[in-house]
């Protein structure tokens, strides 16, 4: 019985640490600025709770978690844009993946031009003492990313 117990609380603590490393940053927030004909969506983005220590590789980073998961709300000169992960089977296959995805090395880096220090704040965070960044990312060749995982299916594939 004891050996029960220890291996629900050891599978239950590896469970947990596992979790803690998965990328999860839900403080950011995004407005499109513009949509290219290249393929490219650029996004002011911003960290609520990091302010000024906010780093331009960690808003590089948050751009693509939000194309991905979240979406990002329109902006003056372009619409809303809705995520590319919309089915929660497709979020549950690039989980698979996303840890590497993301990592130092990862292949997230290449689906993202430039993060500028943005100079113009988004009229809902006022004065406050945040950097904003403009971040250039490329959708649909993370679109096509996705679709050679086989995490998506091709927009010319049907429904």
């Amino acid at each position: 019985m004891k050996l029960r117990t220890y291996s629900f609380w050891i599978l239950a603590l590896s469970s947990l640490m596992l979790l803690s490393f998965t990328y999860n940053n839900s403080t950011y927030q995004t407005e499109c600025v513009t949509l290219g004909t290249d393929g490219y969506v650029s996004i002011k983005i911003w960290d609520t709770k990091k302010g000024a220590k906010y780093k331009p590789e960690q808003a590089r980073r948050d751009a693509i978690h939000a194309i991905l998961y979240s979406g990002i709300s329109g902006g003056s000169s372009c619409t809303t844009q809705p995520p590319i992960l919309k089915k929660s089977e497709e979020q549950e296959s690039f989980k698979v993946i996303e840890k590497s995805f993301f990592s130092k090395k990862g292949k997230w880096s290449m689906f993202t031009r430039s993060s500028a220090t943005e100079t113009t704040l988004p009229a809902n965070i006022g004065i406050k003492n945040w950097k904003v960044y403009q971040v250039a990312i490329s959708k649909n060749e993370l679109r096509k990313f996705l679709e050679d995982q086989k995490i998506i299916k091709s927009l010319t594939n049907g429904f």
